[in-house]
């Protein structure tokens, strides 16, 4: 499964599985150990948190490893926005054209809403340090969409969830 991947028509990210991310960086190092921290990290994005056990394990299963190292760009802006990314060993950079920064770390995400609806992002997102990050493709989401109609209504629950929160939130 090592190679190099051509990824967001800019980046050469190193492609890895989780057994190769472990021997180079030890089990006590601050990264994806197994499937269970795969599903974890999945677990976290709010799009997702609604779906069922088997139907996340499944995502997890479909997303792939990628390595980054520091100064190369993740994700540039006004790229297609080709799908989800975790963070789920080391540190990135958002960086908005308006010049705003924030930095991101394990557990942290980005793209989820480009699952949906493919949009472009907004944003460059750069490692800081070495990172490894978990890719879940625009396409492969909707193969899953497309296979298991449940997962459409439990996202749909979900966004209806935040869209409320959002409501809330909003002044009077």
């Amino acid at each position: 499964m090592s190679g190099d991947v051509r990824h967001s028509g800019v980046s050469q990210a190193r492609r890895i599985d989780l057994a190769e991310a472990i021997a180079r960086e030890g089990t006590g190092a601050s990264h994806v150990a197994d499937a269970a921290a795969v599903q974890h990290l999945l677990r976290q994005v709010p799009l997702f948190k609604r779906i069922g056990k088997r139907d996340l394990r499944s995502l997890a299963g479909r997303c792939q490893v990628l390595r980054y190292q520091p100064g190369e760009p993740i994700v540039r802006a006004h790229f297609s926005g080709e799908g989800l990314f975790a963070i789920a060993g080391g540190r990135a950079c958002v960086e908005r054209p308006d010049g705003h920064k924030v930095m991101l770390a394990q557990g942290d995400f980005f793209g989820e809403l480009s699952l949906i609806d493919g949009a472009s992002r907004n944003a460059t997102v750069v490692a800081e340090t070495d990172v490894i990050a978990l890719k879940l493709t625009r396409q492969t989401f909707l193969e899953l969409l497309d296979a298991e109609p449940k997962v459409c209504r439990s996202l749909v629950e979900s966004l209806v969830e935040r869209i409320r929160e959002i409501e809330a939130r909003a002044p009077a």
